[in-house]
């Protein structure tokens, strides 16, 4: 039998990565040291590799699939991804502000915004299926 990944066990794999974060967040008391922001900056690196393999491989996954609906289901649970990511790097931000924590949330962003334009057009693509083509727009058969 082959081993089968969907879109639900790539988002769980990453997830992991975003309790460890706030976890090292939360283990300085002063996160101005020299010592929190270098393993913070490690966190925030492992986080952006989590970020990219995720969604490289749901990009992967979406271009094998055959089913619009199935693609919108993959860039939904991408943005809910995303908007995690985002929601843990938000009080970060301001505690990590140089360590990397503003690229990383840009990086974010920009994830979350390519996953909502690759939703969208999926989206119109499942309406345009939908829709009877005009009469007299391809001509008739006897």
């Amino acid at each position: 039998m082959k081993a089968c990944l969907d879109v639900e066990t790539l988002v769980e794999s990453a997830t992991p990565q975003l309790k460890e974060i706030a976890e090292v967040a939360a283990s300085f008391e002063d996160p101005n040291s020299d010592a929190a922001c270098e393993a913070f900056a490690r966190q925030v690196l492992m986080l952006e590799g989590s970020l990219k393999q995720t969604f490289r491989g749901a990009t992967l996954l979406a271009k094998k699939s055959g089913e619009l609906e199935e693609i919108a289901e993959i860039w939904k649970n991408l943005i809910r991804f995303c908007t995690s990511v985002l929601t843990t790097l938000v009080a970060l931000r301001e505690n990590y502000p140089y360590c990397g924590t503003e690229e990383i949330y840009d990086l974010a962003l920009d994830y979350k915004k390519a996953c909502e334009d690759r939703l969208r057009d999926a989206e119109e693509e499942i309406e345009c299926q939908k829709m009877d083509l005009p009469k007299g727009l391809l001509p008739e058969l006897n």
